[in-house]
Protein backbone atom coordinates (compact mmCIF):
# COMPACT_ATOMS: atom_id res chain seq x y z
CA UNK A 1 0.00 0.00 0.00
CA UNK A 2 1.62 3.68 -1.00
CA UNK A 3 1.89 5.90 1.65
CA UNK A 4 1.40 9.63 0.46
CA UNK A 5 2.32 12.18 2.45
CA UNK A 6 0.58 15.36 2.56
CA UNK A 7 2.36 18.31 2.76
CA UNK A 8 1.33 19.46 6.53
CA UNK A 9 2.74 16.11 6.88
CA UNK A 10 6.17 16.16 5.03
CA UNK A 11 9.68 16.81 7.26
CA UNK A 12 11.51 20.30 6.93
CA UNK A 13 14.02 20.69 4.82
CA UNK A 14 16.27 22.27 7.35
CA UNK A 15 15.64 22.35 11.16
CA UNK A 16 15.19 25.90 12.16
CA UNK A 17 18.53 25.41 14.82
CA UNK A 18 20.52 24.41 11.53
CA UNK A 19 19.78 27.51 10.10
CA UNK A 20 21.25 29.61 12.87
CA UNK A 21 23.84 27.57 13.34
CA UNK A 22 24.75 27.70 9.82
CA UNK A 23 24.65 31.31 9.99
CA UNK A 24 27.01 31.58 12.88
CA UNK A 25 29.37 29.19 11.01
CA UNK A 26 29.77 31.32 8.51
CA UNK A 27 29.61 34.74 10.13
CA UNK A 28 31.52 34.21 13.66
CA UNK A 29 35.07 33.53 12.82
CA UNK A 30 36.88 30.16 13.86
CA UNK A 31 33.67 28.32 14.19
CA UNK A 32 34.23 26.63 11.15
CA UNK A 33 37.15 23.76 10.51
CA UNK A 34 38.24 26.06 7.05
CA UNK A 35 38.93 29.22 9.79
CA UNK A 36 41.12 27.04 12.19
CA UNK A 37 42.82 25.31 9.11
CA UNK A 38 44.02 28.87 8.02
CA UNK A 39 44.88 29.93 11.77
CA UNK A 40 47.01 26.61 11.47
CA UNK A 41 48.94 27.82 8.50
CA UNK A 42 49.42 31.30 10.12
CA UNK A 43 51.04 30.65 12.88
CA UNK A 44 54.60 29.43 11.51
CA UNK A 45 55.39 32.26 8.67
CA UNK A 46 54.17 35.21 11.23
CA UNK A 47 56.08 33.48 13.91
CA UNK A 48 59.12 32.89 11.27
CA UNK A 49 58.53 36.90 10.56
CA UNK A 50 58.67 38.44 13.55
CA UNK A 51 61.94 36.92 14.29
CA UNK A 52 63.82 37.34 11.51
CA UNK A 53 62.93 41.17 11.76
CA UNK A 54 63.64 41.24 15.14
CA UNK A 55 67.14 40.07 14.22
CA UNK A 56 67.88 42.14 11.66
CA UNK A 57 66.26 45.35 13.46
CA UNK A 58 68.57 44.74 16.26
CA UNK A 59 71.55 43.00 14.67
CA UNK A 60 73.43 46.39 14.35
CA UNK A 61 73.38 47.02 17.88
CA UNK A 62 74.11 43.00 19.04
CA UNK A 63 77.29 43.25 16.65
CA UNK A 64 78.35 46.94 18.74
CA UNK A 65 78.03 44.54 21.61
CA UNK A 66 80.18 42.04 20.46
CA UNK A 67 82.73 44.62 18.86
CA UNK A 68 83.06 46.61 22.62
CA UNK A 69 83.01 43.72 24.62
CA UNK A 70 86.33 41.77 22.52
CA UNK A 71 87.87 44.58 21.65
CA UNK A 72 87.49 47.60 23.81
CA UNK A 73 87.08 45.57 27.01
CA UNK A 74 83.47 47.20 27.73
CA UNK A 75 81.26 45.34 30.37
CA UNK A 76 79.90 42.14 28.73
CA UNK A 77 76.69 42.12 31.18
CA UNK A 78 75.44 45.76 30.64
CA UNK A 79 75.63 46.01 27.28
CA UNK A 80 74.05 42.33 26.19
CA UNK A 81 71.77 43.53 29.11
CA UNK A 82 71.12 46.74 26.75
CA UNK A 83 70.44 44.36 23.65
CA UNK A 84 67.71 42.74 25.02
CA UNK A 85 65.90 45.74 26.46
CA UNK A 86 66.34 47.43 22.91
CA UNK A 87 63.97 44.17 21.36
CA UNK A 88 61.12 45.17 22.42
CA UNK A 89 61.34 48.21 19.96
CA UNK A 90 61.58 45.88 17.75
CA UNK A 91 59.37 43.54 17.98
CA UNK A 92 56.89 46.19 17.78
CA UNK A 93 58.27 47.53 14.37
CA UNK A 94 58.11 43.51 12.98
CA UNK A 95 54.66 42.27 14.20
CA UNK A 96 53.09 44.28 11.31
CA UNK A 97 55.99 43.10 8.80
CA UNK A 98 55.08 39.46 10.32
CA UNK A 99 51.23 39.53 9.67
CA UNK A 100 51.85 40.74 6.07
CA UNK A 101 54.23 38.09 5.39
CA UNK A 102 51.81 35.55 7.08
CA UNK A 103 48.77 36.40 4.79
CA UNK A 104 51.00 36.45 1.70
CA UNK A 105 52.31 33.56 1.94
CA UNK A 106 49.51 31.49 2.94
CA UNK A 107 46.76 33.07 0.85
CA UNK A 108 49.46 32.43 -2.51
CA UNK A 109 49.94 28.76 -1.10
CA UNK A 110 46.35 28.04 -0.95
CA UNK A 111 45.94 30.02 -4.57
CA UNK A 112 48.52 27.91 -5.83
CA UNK A 113 47.70 24.19 -4.44
CA UNK A 114 43.87 25.10 -5.88
CA UNK A 115 42.42 25.19 -2.74
CA UNK A 116 41.35 28.85 -2.88
CA UNK A 117 39.78 27.37 -6.13
CA UNK A 118 37.76 24.69 -4.46
CA UNK A 119 36.41 26.91 -1.86
CA UNK A 120 35.46 29.63 -4.39
CA UNK A 121 33.44 26.61 -6.17
CA UNK A 122 31.75 25.80 -2.92
CA UNK A 123 30.34 29.27 -2.67
CA UNK A 124 32.70 30.84 -0.47
CA UNK A 125 33.21 34.43 -0.95
CA UNK A 126 36.51 36.42 -0.90
CA UNK A 127 35.33 38.43 2.03
CA UNK A 128 34.75 35.06 3.89
CA UNK A 129 38.19 33.96 3.32
CA UNK A 130 39.34 36.81 4.12
CA UNK A 131 37.87 36.88 7.37
CA UNK A 132 39.68 34.63 9.35
CA UNK A 133 42.88 37.10 8.26
CA UNK A 134 41.19 40.32 9.10
CA UNK A 135 39.97 38.88 12.65
CA UNK A 136 43.86 37.93 13.45
CA UNK A 137 45.31 41.42 11.87
CA UNK A 138 42.74 43.36 14.45
CA UNK A 139 44.24 41.08 17.54
CA UNK A 140 47.45 41.69 16.36
CA UNK A 141 47.25 45.62 16.35
CA UNK A 142 45.45 45.43 19.48
CA UNK A 143 48.65 43.75 21.13
CA UNK A 144 50.84 45.84 18.71
CA UNK A 145 49.41 48.52 20.02
CA UNK A 146 49.96 47.88 23.50
CA UNK A 147 53.69 46.50 22.82
CA UNK A 148 54.51 50.14 21.72
CA UNK A 149 52.08 52.35 24.60
CA UNK A 150 53.30 50.28 27.56
CA UNK A 151 56.72 47.84 27.39
CA UNK A 152 58.48 49.71 24.54
CA UNK A 153 58.94 53.09 26.42
CA UNK A 154 60.36 51.40 29.74
CA UNK A 155 62.51 48.95 28.32
CA UNK A 156 64.09 51.87 25.77
CA UNK A 157 64.24 53.74 28.94
CA UNK A 158 66.24 51.22 30.91
CA UNK A 159 68.60 50.95 28.16
CA UNK A 160 69.41 54.28 27.38
CA UNK A 161 69.52 54.08 31.21
CA UNK A 162 72.27 51.52 30.95
CA UNK A 163 74.50 53.79 27.85
CA UNK A 164 74.47 56.99 30.03
CA UNK A 165 75.71 55.07 33.14
CA UNK A 166 78.26 53.41 31.35
CA UNK A 167 79.16 56.72 29.29
CA UNK A 168 79.55 58.66 32.36
CA UNK A 169 81.05 56.54 34.63
CA UNK A 170 83.44 55.14 31.95
CA UNK A 171 83.10 56.44 28.38
CA UNK A 172 86.07 55.19 26.66
CA UNK A 173 84.54 51.66 25.48
CA UNK A 174 81.76 53.36 24.36
CA UNK A 175 83.71 56.16 22.04
CA UNK A 176 84.69 55.30 18.60
CA UNK A 177 87.69 57.12 16.80
CA UNK A 178 86.85 59.81 14.11
CA UNK A 179 83.73 60.05 15.15
CA UNK A 180 81.11 63.07 16.27
CA UNK A 181 79.08 62.05 19.33
CA UNK A 182 76.23 64.18 21.24
CA UNK A 183 76.72 64.78 25.16
CA UNK A 184 73.74 66.75 25.16
CA UNK A 185 71.93 69.69 22.90
CA UNK A 186 74.83 72.21 23.37
CA UNK A 187 78.18 69.70 23.68
CA UNK A 188 79.47 68.03 21.27
CA UNK A 189 82.34 65.82 20.87
CA UNK A 190 84.75 64.71 18.41
CA UNK A 191 87.65 62.36 19.00
CA UNK A 192 90.24 61.50 16.70
CA UNK A 193 91.79 58.58 18.57
CA UNK A 194 90.84 56.44 21.51
CA UNK A 195 93.58 54.27 23.51
CA UNK A 196 91.86 51.87 24.75
CA UNK A 197 94.95 50.99 27.44
CA UNK A 198 95.32 54.18 29.06
CA UNK A 199 91.67 55.48 28.64
CA UNK A 200 92.59 58.70 26.92
CA UNK A 201 91.33 60.50 24.14
CA UNK A 202 93.99 61.77 21.33
CA UNK A 203 93.33 64.82 19.41
CA UNK A 204 89.72 66.12 21.00
CA UNK A 205 87.48 68.87 19.44
CA UNK A 206 84.74 70.24 21.54
CA UNK A 207 81.40 72.33 20.45
CA UNK A 208 79.81 73.65 23.64
CA UNK A 209 76.87 76.46 22.91
CA UNK A 210 75.96 79.15 25.01
CA UNK A 211 71.95 77.63 26.03
CA UNK A 212 70.82 80.98 27.57
CA UNK A 213 71.39 83.02 23.98
CA UNK A 214 71.70 82.24 20.22
CA UNK A 215 75.46 82.65 18.95
CA UNK A 216 78.04 80.79 17.68
CA UNK A 217 79.27 77.63 19.78
CA UNK A 218 82.89 78.46 20.87
CA UNK A 219 85.34 75.57 19.72
CA UNK A 220 87.93 74.01 21.93
CA UNK A 221 90.91 71.89 20.49
CA UNK A 222 92.86 69.65 23.38
CA UNK A 223 95.60 67.71 22.51
CA UNK A 224 94.39 64.82 24.80
CA UNK A 225 91.41 64.30 27.11
CA UNK A 226 90.32 61.51 30.29
CA UNK A 227 86.99 61.52 31.97
CA UNK A 228 87.53 62.23 35.76
CA UNK A 229 86.85 59.24 37.05
CA UNK A 230 84.65 60.42 40.18
CA UNK A 231 83.21 63.42 38.55
CA UNK A 232 80.89 64.23 35.16
CA UNK A 233 83.95 66.37 33.95
CA UNK A 234 86.66 66.04 31.04
CA UNK A 235 89.96 67.49 31.66
CA UNK A 236 91.29 68.35 28.55
CA UNK A 237 95.01 69.02 27.97
CA UNK A 238 97.47 71.42 26.04
CA UNK A 239 95.00 73.05 23.90
CA UNK A 240 93.53 76.09 22.13
CA UNK A 241 89.54 77.69 23.16
CA UNK A 242 88.75 79.56 19.95
CA UNK A 243 85.63 82.19 20.66
CA UNK A 244 83.27 83.67 17.45
CA UNK A 245 81.24 87.00 17.87
CA UNK A 246 77.59 86.75 16.12
CA UNK A 247 78.75 87.48 12.63
CA UNK A 248 80.57 84.03 13.01
CA UNK A 249 84.24 85.81 12.88
CA UNK A 250 86.66 84.89 15.33
CA UNK A 251 87.38 87.47 17.96
CA UNK A 252 90.02 85.15 20.62
CA UNK A 253 92.06 82.33 20.86
CA UNK A 254 92.68 81.49 24.71
CA UNK A 255 95.84 78.86 24.83
CA UNK A 256 95.82 76.33 27.93
CA UNK A 257 97.30 73.90 29.73
CA UNK A 258 94.60 72.30 31.38
CA UNK A 259 90.52 72.92 30.91
CA UNK A 260 87.37 71.20 32.53
CA UNK A 261 84.76 70.47 30.55
CA UNK A 262 81.42 69.84 33.11
CA UNK A 263 79.00 67.59 31.81
CA UNK A 264 75.27 68.95 31.65
CA UNK A 265 73.60 67.34 34.87
CA UNK A 266 73.49 64.49 36.86
CA UNK A 267 72.17 60.61 35.24
CA UNK A 268 68.86 60.52 36.48
CA UNK A 269 67.63 63.83 35.69
CA UNK A 270 69.19 63.70 32.52
CA UNK A 271 67.17 59.92 31.67
CA UNK A 272 63.78 62.12 32.67
CA UNK A 273 63.98 64.96 31.47
CA UNK A 274 65.42 64.32 28.08
CA UNK A 275 63.02 61.55 27.51
CA UNK A 276 62.55 61.56 23.58
CA UNK A 277 58.90 60.46 22.12
CA UNK A 278 59.52 56.58 21.94
CA UNK A 279 60.57 56.56 25.15
CA UNK A 280 56.81 57.76 26.32
CA UNK A 281 53.78 56.23 26.14
CA UNK A 282 50.17 57.96 25.25
CA UNK A 283 49.23 59.22 28.14
CA UNK A 284 53.25 61.04 28.77
CA UNK A 285 53.06 62.29 25.69
CA UNK A 286 49.27 63.62 26.00
CA UNK A 287 50.76 65.26 29.43
CA UNK A 288 53.66 66.99 27.74
CA UNK A 289 51.33 68.09 24.82
CA UNK A 290 48.92 70.06 27.48
CA UNK A 291 52.11 71.30 29.56
CA UNK A 292 53.70 73.15 26.24
CA UNK A 293 50.68 74.30 25.03
CA UNK A 294 49.63 76.06 28.33
CA UNK A 295 53.72 78.09 28.42
CA UNK A 296 52.88 78.90 24.63
CA UNK A 297 55.21 76.81 23.30
CA UNK A 298 54.71 74.67 20.39
CA UNK A 299 54.29 71.27 20.04
CA UNK A 300 53.53 70.12 16.84
CA UNK A 301 56.56 67.13 16.67
CA UNK A 302 55.10 65.51 19.95
CA UNK A 303 51.56 65.61 18.04
CA UNK A 304 53.02 63.46 15.26
CA UNK A 305 54.57 61.22 17.68
CA UNK A 306 51.13 60.88 19.63
CA UNK A 307 48.98 60.21 16.28
CA UNK A 308 52.15 57.96 15.21
CA UNK A 309 51.38 55.58 18.24
CA UNK A 310 47.76 54.68 16.88
CA UNK A 311 48.54 54.68 13.26
CA UNK A 312 51.55 52.35 13.28
CA UNK A 313 49.66 49.33 15.27
CA UNK A 314 46.77 50.15 12.88
CA UNK A 315 49.04 49.70 9.24
CA UNK A 316 49.12 46.22 10.59
CA UNK A 317 44.86 45.92 9.69
CA UNK A 318 45.22 48.23 6.85
CA UNK A 319 48.17 46.38 5.33
CA UNK A 320 46.15 43.07 5.77
CA UNK A 321 43.29 44.77 3.46
CA UNK A 322 45.73 45.62 1.44
CA UNK A 323 47.95 42.63 0.36
CA UNK A 324 45.19 39.71 0.86
CA UNK A 325 43.44 40.42 -2.55
CA UNK A 326 46.78 41.26 -4.25
CA UNK A 327 48.09 37.91 -2.73
CA UNK A 328 44.84 35.64 -4.20
CA UNK A 329 44.86 37.69 -7.64
CA UNK A 330 48.90 36.21 -8.35
CA UNK A 331 48.64 33.10 -6.27
CA UNK A 332 49.13 31.40 -10.10
CA UNK A 333 52.51 33.55 -10.59
CA UNK A 334 54.82 31.39 -8.53
CA UNK A 335 55.84 30.43 -5.06
CA UNK A 336 57.95 34.12 -4.53
CA UNK A 337 54.48 36.19 -5.39
CA UNK A 338 53.72 36.19 -1.41
CA UNK A 339 56.98 37.36 -0.51
CA UNK A 340 57.20 39.47 -3.43
CA UNK A 341 54.05 41.55 -2.39
CA UNK A 342 54.98 41.28 0.93
CA UNK A 343 58.05 43.12 1.28
CA UNK A 344 56.70 45.75 -1.56
CA UNK A 345 54.40 46.45 0.83
CA UNK A 346 56.44 47.33 3.75
CA UNK A 347 58.53 49.35 1.18
CA UNK A 348 55.71 51.11 -0.41
CA UNK A 349 54.23 51.95 3.24
CA UNK A 350 57.31 53.07 4.81
CA UNK A 351 58.05 55.70 1.88
CA UNK A 352 54.91 56.77 2.46
CA UNK A 353 55.10 57.32 6.18
CA UNK A 354 58.55 59.08 5.65
CA UNK A 355 57.30 61.29 2.79
CA UNK A 356 53.76 62.45 5.04
CA UNK A 357 56.30 63.22 8.33
CA UNK A 358 58.70 64.91 5.40
CA UNK A 359 55.88 67.35 4.02
CA UNK A 360 53.59 67.69 7.24
CA UNK A 361 56.32 68.53 9.21
CA UNK A 362 57.50 70.96 5.95
CA UNK A 363 54.31 72.42 5.62
CA UNK A 364 52.77 71.92 9.34
CA UNK A 365 49.87 70.08 8.27
CA UNK A 366 47.30 68.89 11.08
CA UNK A 367 49.33 66.37 13.06
CA UNK A 368 46.54 63.50 12.59
CA UNK A 369 46.89 63.36 8.80
CA UNK A 370 50.47 63.05 8.79
CA UNK A 371 49.98 60.42 11.16
CA UNK A 372 47.23 58.62 9.42
CA UNK A 373 47.27 59.61 5.88
CA UNK A 374 48.83 56.25 4.77
CA UNK A 375 46.59 53.95 6.22
CA UNK A 376 43.91 56.02 4.60
CA UNK A 377 45.34 55.24 1.14
CA UNK A 378 46.10 51.89 1.68
CA UNK A 379 42.94 51.35 3.72
CA UNK A 380 41.34 52.82 0.56
CA UNK A 381 43.03 50.87 -2.02
CA UNK A 382 42.64 47.65 -0.02
CA UNK A 383 38.69 48.14 -0.35
CA UNK A 384 38.62 48.62 -3.97
CA UNK A 385 41.00 45.52 -4.76
CA UNK A 386 38.76 43.25 -2.17
CA UNK A 387 35.42 44.71 -4.13
CA UNK A 388 36.83 44.16 -7.19
CA UNK A 389 37.96 40.34 -6.07
CA UNK A 390 34.47 39.68 -4.98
Amino acid sequence: MDIQLTPKSRLPETLPISKVWQQIYWVVPFTSRMDRYFLREMVAPFLMGVMFFIVVLTGHYFYWAIKSIVGQKAPAKDLLLMVVYLMPQAAALAVPIGMILCTCIVLNRLGREMELMALRASSVSVQRIMMPFVVVAIFVTIGDFFLNDRIVPESNRRANQILYRLAYINPTPLIESDKFFKVSDDLWFYVRLVNYQTNRFEGVLVYQRDPQQWQFPRAIVAQWAQKEPTKNQWVLHDGIIHKFNPEGDLIAQIPFRQQIINLPEDLPLLINDNRRPYELSTRELRQRIETLEETGQTSYELQIAYHFKFSVPAATLVMTLWAAPLSIRFSRAGSFAGLFIAILGVFLYQGAMGWAEAIGQRYFLPPFWVAWSQNFIFGVMGLWLLWRER
